[in-house]
């Protein structure tokens, strides 16, 4: 690895380097290196417009390949935002809450069967 050594640093940027050296727990040179490894790290290129859209549609072909026949993302998330929201509200205790995410993730219940157990339950006067 090689070394560097800076001259004539200002003192208001050494002050800085100090303090955040302090705040992150390291030594003023683990600071530094940091600082400039993040300056020079490569970024990713840009990806085009139709790159993007390529990139989009094969995870959404990954994505369904998981899911069953018929089911519906959407519908899902709805359920999980309703049971969410009645948690929330005390109408289900959080074991319960916590049951029928699992079911849902694992795609052992539809989130039609999530709705209508969030619906059975009443809400709190």
């Amino acid at each position: 690895m090689a070394t560097l050594t800076i001259r004539n640093l200002p003192d208001e940027v050494h002050d800085a380097l100090r303090r955040n050296a302090a705040a992150q727990r390291r030594s003023m040179e683990a600071e530094a290196r940091a600082v400039l490894a993040a300056a020079y790290r490569q970024k990713a290129p840009a990806l085009s417009p139709e790159q993007l859209l390529t990139a989009f549609a094969e995870m959404s072909r990954a994505v369904k390949a998981r899911e069953p026949e018929g089911w519906s993302s959407v519908d899902a998330y709805l359920a999980e935002r309703r049971l969410e929201g009645a948690w929330e509200d005390g109408r289900i205790t959080q074991e319960e809450r916590r049951r029928w995410l699992e079911r849902l993730e694992r795609f052992e219940c539809q989130p039609s069967d999530l709705e209508a157990f969030v619906a059975s339950r009443k809400p709190v006067a």
